[in-house]
């Protein structure tokens, strides 16, 4: 794509329109990288570092500190980018991507559609798409190089990850009836209601 622009146009026009179509594509990698360090950096210091830091320090720790501690450990990411550079960024993306498919997808669309999901079927399907992506991709990462189906199947696990942790958690609720949480018809109702129901505003003739 960057290149596109000296291919159709020469000369200074098309060197340019390259620079500004790098310019664009940078300012978003970095608004968008920062977004994510930003969401990263407070996950970590609401759930895990400010209730620790509190126990240990014996009462409320001011939010920037654990916000500050929070940020050196986000740099954890980037460590772990060095190790898997030879990989390329658009099979790293790829394979992040499978991995989130494969766990967060089949959740949130049967957690929606489907009020016979329990909370069994819902933490079987989250570990068995989990384990079967995070093991394709870290065989990827660190394996030996392999050809042929194996190679394609574990490069791109999210065409078979995915459907596996759908169909365990579908197979492990209708085993587990007992596990639907209470009042899952009231929410899927609330889910499902059109707004102008909600809010009481009649239909229009």
């Amino acid at each position: 794509v960057l290149q596109l622009p000296e291919t159709m146009v020469d000369g200074l026009s098309g060197q340019l329109l390259t620079a500004m179509l790098a310019g664009g594509a940078f300012a978003a990698f970095l608004s968008t990288a920062s977004g994510l360090a930003m969401s990263v950096t407070g996950v970590l210091d609401q759930e895990l570092l400010r209730p620790r830091l509190a126990r240990f320090a014996g009462g409320d720790v001011p939010g920037v500190r654990g916000f500050r501690v929070a940020a050196v450990l986000a740099v954890l990411p980037y460590v772990i980018s060095r190790v898997t550079e030879p990989l390329g960024l658009a099979t790293t993306v790829g394979l992040a991507f499978a991995v989130a498919a494969a766990t967060f997808a089949p959740l949130l669309m049967l957690g929606v559609w489907w009020r016979r999901l329990s909370t069994w079927g819902a933490m079987a399907g989250l570990v068995v798409g989990g384990l079967s992506a995070g093991g394709a991709t870290l065989i990827t990462t660190f394996g030996p190089p392999l050809g042929g189906w194996p190679a394609a199947l574990l490069a791109n696990p999210a065409m078979w990850a995915t459907p596996l942790a759908l169909a365990t958690a579908v197979g492990v609720s209708l085993a587990t009836p007992g596990r639907i949480p209470p009042g899952t018809t009231r929410t899927m109702v609330r889910l499902h209601t059109p707004e102008r129901v909600v809010l009481g505003i009649p239909a229009r003739d």
